[in-house]
């Protein structure tokens, strides 16, 4: 049995889904309306972005949950969203969500990773997109997996269980 090494940055995402198991990707169609989402967001509830996909399952952009529930509240709570606008990118976000019927109305630019990407690099795509959860997908574009914040935390807790104690001071 080989000896387990703690996540590096040179750990791949392969690695990464190998070792742990993490949610399905949730593919939905650009044509999918908005009711369709909410459908698929309770069916997949660990699944923190949505990967909006064509006839062949290669990635054409994303929607963050976070999108999908401001459509829902954005009529309930206006007053929310009117308070944090600070200039004019915020104000047309708002009328975007506020006009949204499918899910390319709340698409955004694709953001993922491929297999062979480091975990490192997955990390700092969530963190520079603001995501807890990004697609994988294979050479061709096609989303094959999904990684997401939780998943990272499991490997590095499952990998260098003993790390998590030497942070604490109680290794």
């Amino acid at each position: 049995m080989s000896e387990e090494r703690p996540v590096r940055r040179v750990t791949t995402v392969r690695e990464a889904l190998e070792k742990l198991r993490g949610p399905s990707p949730c593919l939905v169609k650009a044509d999918d309306d908005v009711m369709s989402l909410v459908e698929m967001a309770v069916r997949f509830p660990e699944v923190e972005t949505f990967a909006v996909v064509d006839d062949d399952g290669k990635l054409l952009g994303i929607i963050p949950l976070r999108l999908l529930l401001d459509e829902l509240f954005l009529s309930v709570v206006p007053e929310e969203f009117l308070l944090t606008m600070r200039d004019v990118e915020d104000i047309e976000e708002f009328a975007r969500i506020a006009r949204a019927k499918r899910a390319r109305d709340l698409m955004q630019a694709p953001v993922c990773v491929r297999a062979d990407d480091t975990v490192g690099r997955a990390f700092a795509r969530l963190h520079e997109h603001g995501l807890q959860g990004i697609p994988v997908v294979d050479e061709e574009g096609r989303v094959v997996a999904y990684l997401d914040s939780l998943h990272l935390i499991a490997l590095w807790l499952h990998v260098s269980p003993g790390r998590q104690e030497e942070r604490h001071g109680q290794g």
